[in-house]
């Protein structure tokens, strides 16, 4: 796809890493317009992702004839020196990297999108030990993005029995195979499959076996075998059923990844504050503070997340998706990730005055009276700042309203 450069911004004053797409000069413009479509696929998948297994993209754009996305630089190597190079993973080391690439993959999964090309060239390896997925140049995203599945694109060797058929039918397992096929690469130090064309590649990977691990690397414990197996499963519902259930499958085998598990739960949730609006003016040091003084729950869709008249001491801020507002049973409203609600009844001690529904799937960050006493006096004065902002802000939004009613009645 292109030529990727170390550089230096000077005006947030940090190493980034710049991915220049080769010049298009001469091509026609349909192959231009196509290129360029896949070329900035990276940014519509990527860009909107803040986890730290994932590589954070900066900015993209276009100058002359030439595509750029600026990226987060990742001081390391890719997988693939660790399978065809002179470096080396013990089976420990393997389980502990694929981990964070599962709860990486599980975090891509919940943003509705599916990477399509995980191989090991695509996951970094830094040298303090922490992977980034990278290269969605050609991923699926449930929204927006329209697809070209006439022929194969990416990187057979490491691509699941359906992403090679005709049918192309690909879920979040597909990645999962995808993810165990690579695992299966660093631990055999090869491929899982050999071919010298592509027609006999997919046949292989669609009806044989790789080699059995055992057979090339006698010292892999059993049970990290049964892992890639159940990986690799041709048919996708005999696979694991999420990515986040493969880390789980990992964590048990080795209790040891629990902490590792954690400290990326963490670096999450602080990239997920740090970017939203209602956090502008927090501290990092108060953003990590926020985060382990709050509580994170997941509802589905249609999940009632307080009723009207609940007595309840705890406000919400929407880390993710969006929400309803209903008075006696009447949507009145709607919010948005990033908004915050429940802050007056947090505050008067009174009944909640309306009903909350999600409307998306949402990841809701609670604070009660006990977390916010826990918290510093400077990050309770910030966020009861914000909580006078808001109720200005609805007050007038609410008088406007009230003129609007007036005039219009007046009119009529």
């Amino acid at each position: 796809m292109g030529v990727v450069y170390e550089a230096f911004d000077p005006f947030v004053q940090r190493t980034v890493a710049i991915k220049v797409a080769h010049s298009l000069e001469g091509q026609s413009p349909k192959v231009t317009q196509k290129v360029r479509e896949s070329f900035f696929s990276e940014v519509y998948s990527a860009g909107r992702m803040q986890h730290p297994s994932v590589v954070s993209v900066y900015d993209a754009g276009q100058e002359d004839d030439y595509n750029y996305i600026v990226m987060e630089y990742v001081d390391g190597v890719t997988l693939q020196d660790y399978v065809s190079g002179d470096k080396y993973l013990t089976p420990n080391e393997v389980v502990d990297v694929i981990y964070q690439c599962a709860k990486g993959l599980d975090y891509v999964h919940r943003q509705g999108v599916i990477h399509r090309d995980l191989k090991p060239g695509n996951i970094m390896l830094s040298h303090d030990g922490e992977v980034k997925i990278m290269d969605f140049s050609i991923a699926h995203i449930d929204i927006g993005m329209e697809q070209h599945d006439t022929y194969v694109l990416g990187s057979p060797m490491y691509m699941p029995p359906e992403q090679l058929s005709e049918e192309k039918r690909l879920v979040a397992q597909s990645d999962i195979y995808s993810l165990g096929a690579s695992m299966y690469a660093l631990l055999a130090r090869q491929a899982p499959y050999k071919a010298s064309n592509l027609d006999s590649l997919i046949y292989k990977i669609g009806n044989l076996d790789p080699e059995p691990l055992l057979e090339l690397q006698p010292d892999i414990p059993v049970h990290i075998v049964k892992i890639v197996t159940k990986a690799m499963q041709k048919i996708i519902y005999d696979r694991y059923e999420s990515a986040q259930e493969l880390a789980d499958d990992l964590s048990r085998s080795f209790s040891r990844l629990r902490q590792v598990g954690e400290r990326i739960d963490v670096q999450e949730k602080w990239k997920t504050l740090r970017y939203l609006n209602f956090f502008k003016d927090f501290s990092d040091d108060q953003i990590t503070e926020v985060v382990y003084a709050s509580d994170w729950r997941d509802f589905k869709k249609g999940d009632v997340i307080v009723n009207e008249g609940d007595k309840e001491t705890s406000f919400f801020i929407l880390a993710k998706g969006g929400v309803e507002v209903l008075k006696k049973d009447r949507v009145v409203g709607t919010m948005k990730q990033g908004d915050c609600f429940g802050e007056i009844a947090f505050i008067t001690k009174r009944p909640r005055g309306a009903t909350i529904v999600a409307r998306t799937e949402v990841t809701l960050m609670t604070v009660s009276n006990t977390l916010m006493e826990q918290a510093s006096p400077d990050t309770q004065i910030q966020y009861y700042r914000i909580f006078l902002e808001n109720l200005i802000a609805r007050l007038s939004q609410t008088t406007e309203k009230l003129v609007e009613s007036k005039y219009s009645k007046k009119v009529k």
